[in-house]
């Protein structure tokens, strides 16, 4: 019996050593499947992100070659050529308006003041005395001054003193050149500023544009020229403005004679000319002298009526005449005028974009 039972427990005893090696053998062998499975897994993963990666590349559209945008030059150039035009033509009428306005101010003290003067009974009185006594002096003296010159400087003071009032004409004519200048700069500027945009210019090509284009304008005060770009007439506020109101500040020294020779003789306009240099350097301005010219005329219309009804309409319309050629002259003086001057300055650039 013993040893049928010990033979039963070395039977148990390896039936036990067969299981946990078997035990053992499965549980070695399900690692490895489970690392496997991980591997597989893992494996399937990084395809399955592979291949979406190379969905994404293959549905992405080709890179763009940057577009090169080609400048209409020639569309620019038309353009700064029209804009011009349309500047000067705004400035051309503003001008017009603003020395209107001047002239008809004057014409108002012609009427209110100095016709009444001259036509006076006593101041009549007064020029025949006064040139009865130049004469007689001159036969004396030919140094001194003629009846016809004593009378012209006469009324000539007269004339400024009541009409024109050279320090104030000055100032107002000044101011008037410098706003029309100011607003032709302001209003070329405005208008060039939509063009970068319109036709797709940068900043740097714009400004070269600019600066490449010169403008010479006459300095009438000394026969120079001043140089200048578009850049500086449209880019810096009034300082173009500035250039071209002190070129045309000299002006009216230069074209009151003109005025002059053409509402009288030669000779008339030189005596003119001579005693109106004397009254304006008593007036204080230089300015003056040719404006104060008129008075000539005065004499001439005194000489020859002799009656306030027939001659005051005929002075009235001689000084009136003189003050619209006194206007067109400041606009359009073929030297010195402001509109001639704002030609000229288109026409160099116009010159300068056609080349």
């Amino acid at each position: 019996m013993a040893r049928d039972r010990k033979e039963r427990e070395e039977r148990y005893e390896r039936k036990s050593s067969r299981l946990f090696a078997w035990s053992d053998f499965l549980r070695s062998v399900s690692k490895v499947l489970w690392i496997l499975v991980v591997l597989i897994l893992v494996a399937g993963l990084g395809k399955m992100f592979l291949f979406k990666s190379s969905k994404d590349v293959s549905t992405q559209p080709p890179l763009e070659k940057p577009v090169v945008v080609e400048i209409d030059w020639a569309g620019v150039n038309n353009e700064v050529r029209d804009i011009l035009k349309e500047s000067r033509e705004r400035s051309e009428k503003l001008a017009q308006n603003k020395l209107e306005n001047w002239t008809v101010e004057l014409m108002a003290r012609v009427d209110s003041d100095f016709l009444e003067w001259y036509f006076s009974y006593w101041t009549q009185q007064s020029i025949g005395i006064k040139g009865l006594l130049a004469q007689i002096w001159h036969w004396v003296d030919s140094d001194s001054p003629s009846a016809v010159e004593k009378i012209t400087e006469d009324v000539q003071q007269e004339f400024s003193n009541r009409v024109l009032r050279p320090k104030i004409a000055q100032l107002e004519l000044e101011r008037m050149i410098n706003e029309i200048m100011n607003d032709y700069s302001t209003f070329l500027s405005t208008k060039l500023e939509s063009i970068p945009g319109k036709y797709k210019i940068k900043s740097v090509d714009w400004d070269r544009f600019l600066r490449d284009i010169a403008i010479i304008t006459s300095n009438v005060s000394g026969d120079r020229e001043i140089s200048l770009t578009l850049k500086t007439l449209v880019g810096a506020g009034a300082g173009g403005a500035l250039v071209l109101f002190r070129s045309l500040k000299p002006v009216f020294t230069k074209i009151g004679s003109k005025i002059s020779a053409k509402l009288s003789s030669k000779a008339a306009a030189g005596l003119a000319t001579k005693t109106g240099g004397k009254v304006a350097m008593r007036a204080g301005g230089k300015f003056a002298g040719t404006l104060i010219a008129v008075g000539i005329i005065i004499w001439d219309v005194w000489d020859h009526h002799n009656t306030k009804k027939k001659a005051m309409p005929v002075l009235r319309k001689n000084i009136d005449d003189y003050f619209r050629e006194l206007k067109m002259s400041i606009l359009f003086d073929p030297e010195y005028g402001i509109m001639t001057i704002i030609y000229g300055m288109e026409k160099n650039i116009v010159d300068s974009i056609s080349k």
